[in-house]
């Protein structure tokens, strides 16, 4: 007798199942590597991004110890007037904007009055 090799439905489904659970198992696998791959691109892309910023806000930074104490002092100076000349503009601005709101408060005023008289001359002549 030759050994026959019988393979019965529950031995194939069987494996159609394991086959099936790792061919699942890859495919979760893969999802997550893709995932997690592209979460590293972001942070490492977020990395970069704030030592762009580092570098730039170091560039901007001055140092004032190379400056004489004369021209520090004369900066100081400016700045001074500057904050002078800003303080002036804004006190005339706001000087400006509540002449103005006065302004049209008394045309409103006055075209009322004059409407009111209008109303109350008409009122006269139809009585």
């Amino acid at each position: 007798m030759a050994t026959e090799a019988v393979i019965t439905d529950t031995v194939l489904m069987g494996i159609l199942v394991v086959l099936a659970m790792v061919v699942i198992y890859l495919i979760i696998r893969e999802i997550r590597i893709m995932k997690t791959a592209n979460r590293t691109i972001e942070l490492e892309l977020e990395k970069d991004k704030l030592k762009l910023l580092k570098q730039h806000e170091e560039s901007k930074v001055f140092s004032f110890t190379r400056l004489s104490t004369e021209q520090t002092a004369e900066i100081k100076k400016v700045e001074d007037d500057n904050t002078s000349l800003e303080t002036n503009i804004y006190a005339k601005e706001k000087l400006i904007e509540t002449r103005l709101n006065r302004l049209e408060n008394l045309v409103k005023t006055r075209k009322l009055d004059n409407l009111l008289g209008n109303i109350s001359e008409q009122e006269t002549k139809v009585k």
